[in-house]
């Protein structure tokens, strides 16, 4: 039996606090998602609003990507996950306070710019913390430590409006006592010197946003990548803003709870689908992961058309693999071919053109349904997405990219 070092165990309570933060900045993150139907009926807020009001937790999230995403390797780790874990904080606080639409907006802005803080400072922190360098481990806890947030989150939310007492106060809450404690622990954390702290000739006067850039020569791989985690993030966008809206208007699931489990069932289908696929040839995901979705948008068209909650089941199964199937394709061909010199700038361009298609596809959906009604816009949608999947496929095909590997 081996006894682990006293700097080991040091490094082991930092990068436990690392993944705590990185949990607790995703689950509240996709915690409100069951509740909005609550504050839409509270409220009377238009389906256009509510789709605005996901929206602009993506703008936070991006506003940070675009300035200050790479500020942790020269300001120091902690000093940057600490106040991103107050902004999460602070959106759980005003989720309290909001009287109205407002109100939300404004805990979803906090909530976006705390993410943006949080999880690019924790990921790299647990790259750096693994006691035994092994990095194959630290990205397979991220991403446990991430899929959990998704999935905790609105099956928190869910449990809240199964017990009815107190659905919109307790758990936020519990995200407040969560950010707290996580704070607690990255400030009694030893960290190591050598690790993730602030540089010593760092000057705030002298320091400026990394530039989001691609390389001219490296732009067609770069937008056949961008091109696959956007429809990765398409189906999944609308999933955590409307799902529980569709499992209830259109399929008739009247449980509310029961409904804002889809949403919950989406990102741990999808989360596990990542794992399985990590090791699978890519060309074969390259045609099977898009395929799978189209599979399922097919589906969820179905059960619209015949409000089948087995179809919705069948939607969200299909959906959540083949988005977590394109979305490990993307991933892993985004990092082979960006340079070490230049991969933290193509990095956040890639997360850049993900979150600003959540962003499109939620308001999107939202104005449509407001004017063209709720069950013809999300056919539509599976329509137009079904198509860029096929598209996808066959430029690869016709491109000789699922030869590639």
């Amino acid at each position: 039996m081996s006894i682990q070092s006293p700097a080991g165990a040091s490094r082991t309570l930092a990068m436990t606090a690392a993944l705590l933060a990185i949990f607790t900045s995703i689950l509240a993150s996709n915690l409100p998602t069951p509740l909005y139907a609550v504050w839409q009926a509270r409220w009377g807020f238009s389906s256009t609003a509510l789709t605005g009001v996901f929206a602009i937790y993506v703008l936070g999230v991006v506003s940070m990507l675009l300035t200050i995403g790479t500020l942790s390797d020269r300001l120091g780790r902690r000093q940057v996950l600490i106040p991103g874990l107050l902004f999460i904080g602070g959106g759980a606080l005003m989720f309290l306070l909001a009287d109205g639409i407002n109100g939300l907006a404004v805990a979803r802005l906090l909530t976006g710019i705390g993410t943006g803080l949080v999880t690019g400072a924790a990921s790299a922190s647990v790259m750096e913390l693994e006691p035994n360098g092994n990095w194959n481990r630290a990205a397979a806890l991220t991403a446990v430590f991430f899929t959990g947030g998704a999935f905790a989150g609105p099956a928190l939310g869910s449990l809240a409006l199964h017990l009815k007492v107190g659905q919109d106060i307790w758990p936020f809450f519990t995200v407040i006592a969560m950010t707290l404690v996580t704070i607690a622990l990255l400030l009694k954390a030893p960290w190591p010197a050598n690790i993730g702290q602030r540089h010593s000739d760092f000057r705030w006067r002298h320091w400026r946003p990394t530039p989001v850039t691609v390389p001219r020569e490296l732009l067609g791989v770069f937008a056949f990548c961008a091109a696959a985690i956007c429809l990765a993030w398409s189906t999944g966008s609308l999933y955590a803003s409307l799902g529980p809206s569709l499992a209830r208007e259109l399929v008739g699931i009247d449980n509310r709870a029961l409904a804002g489990l889809f949403a919950a069932a989406w990102q741990l289908l999808a989360g596990c689908s990542q794992f399985g696929c990590q090791h699978q040839p890519q060309n074969r995901l390259l045609v099977a992961g898009p395929m799978l979705l189209v599979i399922g948008l097919l589906c969820m068209a179905g059960a619209v058309i015949w409000s089948s909650p087995l179809l919705l089941s069948l939607a969200t199964l299909g959906t959540a693999v083949g988005a977590g199937a394109t979305g490990v394709v993307a991933v892993s061909s985004i990092n082979q071919m960006a340079p070490p010199s230049q991969r933290g700038g193509i990095s956040s361009a890639f997360y850049l053109m993900a979150y600003l298609t959540m962003a499109s596809v939620v308001l999107g959906v939202g104005l449509v349904s407001d004017l063209a009604g709720f069950g013809n816009t999300v056919i539509g949608f599976t329509l137009i997405i079904s198509a860029a999947a096929v598209s996808l496929v066959v430029v690869a095909v016709r491109t000789g990219r699922t030869a590639l590997w």
